[in-house]
């Protein structure tokens, strides 16, 4: 049977999942990379609180926390936001056993429901959350304008959209045949979907074409991908991988940490952090 994009995602996400779940406090982001970061769970920790900075406890109302991966960022956006409840989905089955199983041993398993869930085909009646989060998902949905579509349709007037995203500039990778031959390579092993390859003016386009009103849109690839790179190119981080996830995908890993250095260089991809409000 042919798997169809969300079966790819969710196997690639599953190969040693078993033992990814215990390290660097079960994080999946890129991590946000300063000077005076030293380690990967430092870099987590960073980015979701930058992401997270300038939001107010609500201490009533609904959360979606869309790719919520093993749970350690929605616990945060829990602890910071105080909503009534989050609802976590992700398309992988090894993340979201993890983080019920968390998520009970805390005793919050009234407040944070956790639920398998392909984030472009939500299941919420209109109006229902009050924010809908998600931290770099959006760039392996299938697709990006979909789940755009679903987050308003489901967020209530004046609901907000809070989504750190990666992003592949079509205009800079469709300018020569090498730019174009790495890109593919991304996006192939990646598995971030050709039509999800939008610079960030147009996707500023997108956004305000569906009617959310942007608050900010911001850049800060160079506080990204560099340092994940470098990281993740230490012997003991490509080590580590390769007792993760097995030789092969190890290896892979490795070799694509190496490339989106490279492919940032070039300034092929960027990483953006997005708050927008739906119009009331």
């Amino acid at each position: 049977m042919k798997l169809t994009h969300e079966n790819k995602v969710e196997k690639f996400y599953s190969h040693g999942s078993d033992i990814r779940r215990f390290q660097e406090g079960g994080y999946l982001s890129f991590g946000y990379w300063t000077d005076e970061i030293i380690d990967y769970h430092q870099a987590a920790e960073a980015l979701i609180n930058r992401i997270l900075k300038f939001e107010k406890p609500l201490n009533s109302g609904m959360v979606l926390n869309v790719a919520c991966g093993y749970g350690s960022e929605t616990l945060k956006i829990y602890e910071k936001i105080c909503p009534e409840k989050i609802i976590a989905i992700d398309i992988t089955d090894s993340h979201i056993e993890y983080a019920k199983l968390q998520i009970s041993s805390l005793n919050l398993s009234d407040r944070i429901h956790f639920e398998k869930m392909d984030a472009c085909k939500l299941s919420f009646p209109p109006d229902s959350f009050d924010y809908v989060i998600g931290i770099e998902g959006p760039a392996h949905f299938n697709t990006r304008e979909v789940f755009l579509k679903k987050a308003y349709e489901v967020l209530k007037p004046n609901g907000i959209l809070l989504l750190s995203d990666i992003i592949v500039d079509n205009i800079e990778t469709e300018k020569n045949l090498y730019n174009r031959i790495i890109g593919n390579f991304c996006a192939k092993h990646w598995y971030m979907p050709k039509d999800n390859w939008m610079s960030i003016e147009e996707m500023k386009a997108l956004l305000n074409g569906i009617g959310f009103i942007i608050n900010t849109i911001e850049s800060v690839g160079e506080n990204v991908y560099p340092g994940f790179s470098h990281y993740n190119l230490k012997l003991e981080s490509v080590k580590n991988a390769i007792h993760t996830r097995g030789i092969k995908i190890g290896l892979a890993l490795t070799f694509i940490s190496w490339l989106l250095g490279y492919v940032y260089r070039r300034k092929l991809i960027d990483y953006v952090f997005l708050r927008a409000i739906k119009k009331g």
